[in-house]
């Protein structure tokens, strides 16, 4: 049984992403109708190239079933690993860490940010944020910061335009 944590994504055998699981759109956001090689390859901050190149599906499907790609590789001083594998004319990838928990993609956001990302792409300002979670306006601007640097934007706009991204807002 697949771990549901683990970020997944399925390449059909032309090299389009067909599917991937929520932790995958939290990492990496959107990747369906994507090339695999192209959205796979943008993970950023890697220590070494990763093997994903234009065709890179299709020639893991012509070595069979037998074949799998794997590779280590360090995020922010993290050791992560990428595993393709091919299986009935398709392509399974899957991201871990080597420490069991989630790839050192991203920081993922708490709960109590993920509810002020929601007030912030409603429109709401510091102040109504605040009275609405019954929290200081200075509690507000520290979340706000946290994502910033989590996220690696420097606007509160980017912070809402990368939640989307991400997979946090719909």
């Amino acid at each position: 049984m697949l771990d549901e944590t683990r970020p997944i994504i399925i390449a059909g055998g032309d090299g389009i992403v067909i599917s991937q699981n929520k932790p995958a759109r939290r990492l990496l956001g959107r990747g369906t109708g994507k090339f695999c090689w192209d959205f796979v390859g943008e993970i950023k901050g890697t220590d070494q190239e990763l093997p994903c190149r234009q065709g890179c599906v299709m020639a893991l499907l012509s070595k069979g079933m037998d074949c799998s790609q794997q590779v280590q590789f360090k995020i922010r001083g993290k050791q992560n690993h990428l595993s393709c594998i091919p299986a009935n004319g398709v392509v399974v990838c899957m991201l871990g860490s080597d420490d069991g928990q989630e790839p050192a993609l991203t920081q993922a956001l708490t709960p109590r940010e993920r509810e002020i990302l929601a007030l912030l792409a409603d429109g709401e300002t510091t102040a109504t944020t605040a009275n609405l979670l019954g929290i200081n306006e200075s509690t507000v601007r520290t979340h706000v910061e946290r994502m910033r640097s989590k996220l690696a934007v420097t606007t509160r706009a980017a912070v809402v335009a990368e939640g989307f991204r991400l997979g946090y807002l719909d």
